[in-house]
């Protein structure tokens, strides 16, 4: 019986791995895209337990949809008539963790009686964020988004980002973005409840 002994197969070079391309910069939604994005997001901040980690949750998905380099969520102290910073990320957001500034600052004073957010897209020279808690981060103000946490007209918290890590300032769109997350949050807290204990809110 003849028996064919197969000849060895030369295994084809493997080539060697490539280094990974830089991803595209990531497209920032806009419009009733950004607001459909938003809609599916919202549901899981109502099943939270509390106040403090739904701000984590809210903080976590402004930087999400509008990356930025400084967020900030405030609750309202309605003995004080103050917000307070309980939740702040970004190069010098330490420095207000829990700094207090009046309902009648005229940026918040403006949010809370639209009931909306107020955008500024060239905030360098605006004298409403030239002190207070933007003085005190350090990193100059270029746009902003200042948006109430409101619910029938009772004060509840308020939500801001400043400067667009992609260098361009935010628009209407953005603002009716974090409105709308505004008005979802003060639902949230509304059933339950603020948390403005010093210990619980941390350093």
């Amino acid at each position: 019986m003849l028996v064919v002994v197969p000849e060895p197969v030369t295994p084809l070079p493997v080539p060697a791995p490539r280094a990974a391309a830089p991803s595209a910069p990531a497209v920032r939604l806009s419009g009733v895209e950004l607001i459909a994005d938003l809609f599916e997001c919202m549901h899981d901040l109502h099943f939270l337990p509390d106040a403090l980690v739904g701000a984590d949750f809210v903080l976590a998905l402004m930087l999400d949809k509008l990356p930025s380099a400084v967020a900030l969520v405030h609750f309202y102290d309605i003995d004080a008539r103050e917000f307070v910073v309980v939740r702040a990320v970004g190069a010098g957001a330490a420095k207000v963790m829990q700094i207090r500034t009046n309902e009648k600052e005229p940026l918040i004073a403006e949010a809370m009686h639209k009931r909306r957010a107020v955008v500024l897209d060239d905030a360098a020279t605006d004298p409403r964020v030239q002190n207070g808690r933007w003085a005190l981060i350090g990193d100059p103000p270029r746009s902003i988004i200042c948006a109430p946490v409101e619910e029938g007209g009772r004060f509840l918290g308020l939500l801001e980002l400043s400067n667009p890590l992609d260098g361009q300032p935010f628009h209407e769109g953005d603002g009716h973005a974090i409105t709308y997350i505004g008005e979802q949050f003060a639902e949230f807290l509304a059933a339950h409840g603020l948390v403005l204990d010093p210990e619980r809110i941390g350093d």
